[in-house]
């Protein structure tokens, strides 16, 4: 019988170490230690955007891959408290940054700067040690280096904060010292007991103790040095011993007595070391005394045999100490220790009295071999598992010990978790542990294009590389470069171009559209063509990305209960499973064993509530499901999911059974599936009863294991910037995973219900058009969540106060970041909100899973009263208020028909230009939206769209509706949509509530505007019609003016003559006649003369018509004389003619007695001596014949030639 696996409780949320904004790097290269103390020399500090360009394999490992690396974890609880440093760049940069997920409230800063420390010297391997001060909130690390220096860093926590924290002089925060042992033997191991005493393991056996007093800076440490008692300890210090007891490691010749790891014990009495020879030992610090040795797997050992039992001097992760809440009587404190000799083992020391070898040690399990879980038990299996690390620590709120154990095979590997006391370790060690699973988002399959697809195949390959936390973009960058190489391609960076751009234009100009040969272009050849291409540089750009997930090694947060791994280029959180995730990654075997037994405490049933379905019957069906869609082809496998994105959007016009049938028929399900693929679904299915064992309950079940509301806790914690970035991976991860589900359950119930006869097997328990309808409306929000998820745009800085989850629609807030950031959509609008859970009344690995869910809950409105719907269009909102268009334009589609909905459409096809689309969409939801009595709250729902003012106008009537879209309209000079609803607004407004002054000032400010866009739009009679209801008289005047102006000025005269202008017609007058009166041009446009002559002649006032003609014909006069030129003379001569007659005409008109006007303010001749003066007087009508008679007589004369010039002032003739 095959062993089963664990039960898979954990799971790991992967994230990388990309800067978490730009400019957040900071790096101090320090001066070297002769110089160091010279007031000339400085440490070099740059502020960096992004780390330099890498272009191979060698130069990304030296500047991105940590040679060693781990997480420390500060025993205050003050921010920041976890530090993640790693050794870069052949072991000269230090790197130290903080990975806190959360903050509390009262911390308004967020630790978002990585700071690295370049040193003059190598670091050695194993010379990193943390330490929190007792006093003040600095962070100490200390740091060996191969120029046997030991730096002092005091690191104050506004260094993570601020960048310029940093600029303070480095000698105030870094000292060296250099111990004077080091010259006799070099260092191989340090580790710090506290901030005040470090311990070295020197080459040669020896450990040297450094002490500093309380307040010392680093700059100056006591050295002592304690050796094993043996015969050649005192000759060790003196002669380097290079025979064989011996061992060569990096270039240094290591004594067979050095500790290759330390560890203080709980009472600070004693060191305690795993030494090369595979031995245990105690030493005491007051005595330098060797107190115990014991052999790592207690056994006794011959002197010759010491050297094939010799362990590695790299090895590090072989030793830990711990006090447990809950020891047995007389122990003081355990050690555990591991051999990795005959497959590896541990060890369980029970320490009493360390300095007595004899009666105060014990082995706590003498004839239990205590190995690590084999991920591999198969024999026939190649794969050599060993053991990477471990951590032994107390369990959450004291039940017991948790140890983790990380198994390493290449590049895999496995972590494992087991919860024990003392007293039953040996059994717990045999079926005890549970494993730890990693979602496979980071591992699914590239895209396949082919001619046949109508998409884009470029787009497909772009999307999957520039997923969201995928691959970071110095990947990309040295891929590309990578792949160009063999290939003889000169990459161009200096021209601006993005990565993507750069990748796009790379990997495209390799292939031509004529990739078919004589017969001109083929398609399907230059889509298999491109597609081999960008395949090619995937496989290089997963090559590399494999090297940053290479462990490096585990790291337990004690106060928090959460491991953690470290990788070269990243971290993972290990939180435990959701109820979703423990029935989707575990077996049916190992779920019907081990469900009721385990301790999970991300899916515990509340009391009296029972599992309506075995967890085993429903892994079985997502099982099954799953492997069903697993056997579709690519073209099949497309094909569904086409006609699933348009079952989801589409109007449910028809039944259910018509849609799952129609599904079936698109599909085209007959053909597709086999006899192979039915027996194999068949067979999938026995473990529950096979077909008839479908049951809509089971379908149902899965779905509510789904996250369906947040946390009624609020904890008081803010997420920090690293937190975010956690907890977006893991939303994206786990909203995978229940897509897929969805998926993969509503291909089986459509397949299901079609194909079944139900003659042959009933399934009276399968209702496939209810689990249908189910599915589609979980798939909408999760393909909703999906796009939040993986679409990205720049940040924006706005208020860095945090919501509460109490807040409905909560506008956007953020950290304290720079900006230029780019985020999802889904972690800059929605994860934000939500307060992280706590860590202090459940394990972190717990707090963190509930927190993913909460953010899940919290984008689908499941924890609050407000419509899916509603959430939607908030979405939009947000992207139309922040600039988003080609966002908005994508997430149209997911709009519903509402009429909020619906308004947003309008404001979205304003921002395209699109007016009259956007009019037909304001005109929709104008009911809805402008009906009295309604509660929403547009402005919070809005997420900035609305200004408080602009939200008023809703829920306040049709007449302010419409007010509120002219608005719009107005803003983006769009006059002919503003004076239509400017129309419709006037057109709603009963004449009954015009009575207040409200009313009243509403009214006249919907004419005014109506008035004006429609003079823009050259409507003038809906202008005129606005402005004869104008109330206020001033305002009608001087619209008036514009109106008549407007119109003259656009060739409107005859248009404005055919106007009433009821009680305006003197005004109208009054206004032509000035006009006309400052016109300084008769023969420029507009005429106005002409237009005041032929109103006051429509209206038969012939006399007014007569002088406004005579002051034409004065000023023609005055031009004739005046103007230059035979051009103007001619033009002047014929007016005037005209000008005789027209006046003659209308004094004709007036009548027998009446038939003159009065002339003034025009230049007579009076006085004497050619006096000039003005004067009014009277012109009849045989006046104005006389003149036209001479100027009959005047043109004569000039036409037939007979007149001479004569001097003087005027221009007169003298006629022959």
């Amino acid at each position: 019988m095959a062993l089963l696996s664990p039960l898979c409780v954990y799971k790991e949320t992967r994230v990388d170490l990309e800067p978490l904004c730009p400019s957040s790097i900071v790096h101090i290269q320090l001066p070297t230690l002769s110089v160091f103390d010279r007031s000339s020399q400085t440490a070099k500090r740059r502020t960096l955007t992004a780390l330099p360009r890498t272009e191979n394999e060698e130069s990304f490992s030296e500047r991105h891959l940590a040679i060693a690396s781990s997480i420390y974890f500060r025993k205050s609880k003050r921010y920041p408290r976890s530090f993640l440093w790693r050794i870069l760049e052949n072991n000269q940069v230090l790197e130290i940054r903080s990975v806190d997920l959360s903050k509390s409230e009262q911390e308004h800063q967020d630790a978002i700067v990585t700071l690295r420390l370049g040193l003059p010297s190598a670091i050695i391997q194993g010379g990193v040690a943390l330490a929190d001060p007792e006093e003040g909130d600095s962070l100490n690390v200390f740091v060996l280096t191969k120029g046997n220096e030991l730096y002092t860093f005091s690191l104050r926590p506004d260094f993570f904060y601020r960048k310029t924290a940093t600029e303070e002089d480095v000698k105030k925060w870094c000292k060296v010292f250099k111990p004077a042992s080091f010259s006799i033997s070099a260092p191989h191991r340090l580790v710090a007991c506290s901030s005040l005493e470090l311990v070295v393991a020197l080459g040669d056996g020896r450990l040297m103790r450094l002490l500093r007093k309380a307040g010392s800076d680093g700059l100056t440490w006591h050295e002592s040095t304690y050796n094993d008692g043996q015969w050649g300890s005192s000759l060790r210090g003196l002669i380097r011993w290079q025979g064989s007891n011996t061992v060569r490691y990096n270039g240094q010749a290591l004594d067979q007595n050095t500790a290759v790891a330390m560890a203080p014990s709980p009472d600070g009495e004693h060191i305690l070391s795993v030494c090369l020879n595979h031995t245990l030992k105690a030493w005491n610090l007051e005595t330098g005394k060797v107190g115990f040795i014991k052999d790592l797997q207690n056994r006794h050992r011959e002197p010759q045999d010491v050297s094939k039992v010799m362990l590695n001097p790299g090895t590090t992760q072989v030793l830990q100490v711990l006090r447990p809440e809950e020891a047995r009587e007389g122990d003081k404190y355990y050690v555990v220790t591991f051999s990795p000799q005959d497959g590896g083992s541990f060890k369980i020391w029970a320490i009493r009295d360390a300095d007595e070898a004899d009666v105060g040690v014990r082995d706590l399990y003498p004839e239990a071999v205590l190995k690590p879980h084999d991920p591999d038990p198969d024999p026939n299996s190649g794969a050599i598992w060993t053991m990477a690390d471990f951590s032994v620590n107390d369990a959450h709120g004291g039940q017991g010990l948790k140890m983790c154990v990380l198994m390493r095979s290449n590049r895999q590997y496995k972590l494992y978790t087991l919860k024990f006391d003392l007293d039953n370790l040996p059994m717990a060690w045999q079926d005890g542990w549970v494993s730890t699973t990693l979602e496979e988002i980071d591992e699914r399959p590239h895209p396949r294009v082919s001619g046949v697809e109508p998409e884009d195949g470029m787009g497909k390959w772009l999307d999957f590389l520039f997923y969201p936390g995928k691959y970071p973009e110095s990947v990309l960058d040295t891929a590309l470069s990578m792949w160009c190489h063999p290939r003889n391609i000169q990459l161009v960076i200096k021209d601006r171009k993005s990565i993507k751009e750069r990748i796009n234009s790379t990997v495209e100009s390799l292939v031509s559209l004529q990739q078919g040969g004589h017969n001109g272009m083929d398609f399907n050849r230059y889509s298999e063509a491109i597609d081999e291409q960008w395949s090619s540089f995937w496989h290089v750009v997963q090559e590399l990305n494999q090297r940053r997930w290479e462990i490096v090694c585990l790291s337990y947060d004690d106060h928090a209960d959460m491991p953690w791994i470290v990788f070269t280029g990243g971290c993972s959180a290990v939180r435990a499973c959701t109820r979703t995730e423990l029935i989707a990654h575990n077996n049916y075997n190992v779920l019907k064993k081990d469900w009721n037994l385990m301790e999970a405490p991300s899916v515990e049933i509340a009391e009296g509530q029972q599992e309506s379905q075995e967890p085993e019957d429903l892994h079985q069906l997502i099982e099954a499901a799953a492997g069903f869609r697993r056997s579709f082809s690519h073209s099949f496998h497309r094909s569904c999911m086409t006609v699933i994105n348009t079952e989801l959007w589409q109007d449910p016009s028809y039944s259910m059974p018509i849609r799952i049938q129609s599904f079936y028929d698109k599909c085209n399900f007959a053909e597709e599936i086999g006899n192979r693929e039915y027996d194999d679904l068949a067979l999938a299915l026995d473990a529950i009863g096979g077909f008839n064992g479908l049951d809509t309950d089971s379908f149902y079940a899965i779905i509510e294991t789904f996250p369906t509301s947040m946390s009624k806790e609020l904890s008081g914690l803010l997420s920090t910037n690293f937190g975010l970035k956690v907890l977006v991976k893991g939303a994206q991860e786990m909203i995978e995973l229940h897509s897929r589900i969805l998926i993969d359950l509503l291909l089986l119930t459509v397949f299901v219900d079609t194909e079944i006869d139900r003659d042959e097997t009933p399934m009276e328990n399968f209702n496939g058009p209810h689990i249908y309808s189910e599915l589609l409306d979980m798939l909408r929000k999760y393909q909703i969540m999906q796009w939040l998820a993986k679409t990205t745009r720049p940040e924006t800085k706005e208020s860095n106060d945090q919501p509460t989850t109490g807040e409905i629609m909560p506008s956007l807030k953020q950290p304290a970041s720079e900006e230029g950031r780019i985020s999802t959509v889904l972690e800059n609008l929605f994860a934000i909100d939500p307060k992280p859970q706590s860590y202090t009344i459940q394990p972190q690995s717990v707090a963190l899973s509930q927190s993913i869910q909460d953010v899940i809950s919290w984008i689908t409105g499941d924890n609050e009263p407000v419509p899916f719907e509603s959430i939607l269009v908030h979405i939009q909102c947000n992207l139309l208020a922040n600039g988003n268009i080609d966002l908005a334009s994508d997430f149209l589609r997911y709009q519903p028909s509402t009429a909020w909905a619906t308004y947003v459409k309008g404001r979205f096809c304003l921002t395209r230009g699109e007016f009259s689309l956007a009019a037909i969409h304001f005109k929709k939801a104008a009911f809805n939206l402008a009906r009295h009595g309604s509660t929403l709250n547009l402005r919070e729902m809005s997420h900035g769209l609305l200004t408080t003012l602009e939200s008023a106008h809703f829920s306040s009537g049709l007449p302010s509706y419409y007010l509120h879209i002219l608005s719009l309209f107005e803003s983006l000079s769009a006059y002919m949509h503003a004076s239509s609803f400017a129309s419709l607004a006037l057109q709603f407004l009963p004449l009954s509530r015009t009575t207040s002054a409200s009313d009243r000032s509403l009214q006249q400010d919907l004419l005014c505007r109506l008035f004006h866009a429609s003079l823009q739009t050259k409507a003038y009679d809906t202008a005129y019609t606005a402005l004869i209801r104008y109330t206020d008289q001033a305002l009608q005047s001087s619209s008036l003016a514009q109106l008549i102006t407007t119109m003259l000025t656009q060739d409107a005269s005859h248009q404005l003559l055919r106007l009433p202008f009821p009680g305006l017609a003197n005004t109208v007058d009054v206004i032509l006649a000035e006009k006309a009166h400052k016109a300084l041009d008769v023969h420029s446009s507009p005429a106005y003369h002409k237009v005041l002559y032929a109103w006051r002649l429509r209206r038969g006032d012939f006399r007014g018509a007569a002088a406004a003609l005579f002051e034409r014909l004065q000023r023609l006069q005055r031009s004739s004389r005046s103007g230059h030129g035979s051009h103007s003379r001619q033009r002047g001569s014929r007016n005037l003619l005209d000008e005789y007659l027209a006046l003659i005409n209308v004094l004709a008109r007036v009548g027998e007695g009446q038939a003159w006007v009065l002339a003034g303010g025009d230049e007579v001749e009076g006085g004497g001596q050619g006096e000039k003066g003005k004067k009014r007087r009277v012109v009849t009508l045989e006046d104005v014949r006389k003149g036209y008679q001479e100027e009959l007589d005047r043109r004569s004369v000039l036409e037939s030639g007979r007149f001479a010039f004569v001097g003087g002032e005027g221009d007169e003739m003298d006629l022959l």
